[in-house]
């Protein structure tokens, strides 16, 4: 079995992504699973998780869909926001597909470098530990003492 660990679907409209800039040209379309097994399927890849790209639950959500329609994609690692007081609800209400596997938050797009140690935040991590997800890292050097 060989997984790709990181892979981003997107209906692509430059308002959702305004980190593609016109550098990235070759990114500003469409990129759904039957673009990714088109290619990984000869190379041997078995499957794949797909992470979000934008930080909002409806995303979240989506790929879930994906999922559940493409045995192809093996697991999910969306977004919730890990800050609000009712964390816990948004990830019961996901949590009870198989196919979530994780969270992450683009840390690298906050401006205090000191974002990790927030005391929201924290509360919002510790809860995913019930849920049995994981939570990956998105950050840049300066957010590594906090990390």
């Amino acid at each position: 079995m060989f997984i790709d660990a990181h892979q981003h679907f997107w209906q692509y409209a430059a308002a959702d992504y305004p980190w593609i800039d016109s550098s990235m040209k070759r990114l500003a379309r469409d990129f759904l699973p039957a673009d990714l097994t088109a290619i990984a399927l000869p190379e041997g890849v078995t499957g794949s998780v797909a992470v979000q790209a934008r930080q909002t639950v409806q995303e979240t959500d989506w790929l879930l869909s994906l999922a559940a329609s493409d045995p192809f994609i093996r697991g999910v690692v969306g977004w919730v926001d890990l800050r609000s007081p009712t964390v816990a609800d948004e990830l019961r209400c996901r949590a009870s597909n198989p196919k979530l596997v994780g969270v992450r938050h683009v840390v690298q797009d906050e401006p205090d470098p000191r974002f990790l140690l927030r005391d929201d935040f924290i509360r919002g991590l510790k809860t995913l530990e019930a849920f049995q997800l994981t939570y990956d890292l998105l950050l840049f050097p300066h957010h590594l003492p906090a990390a």
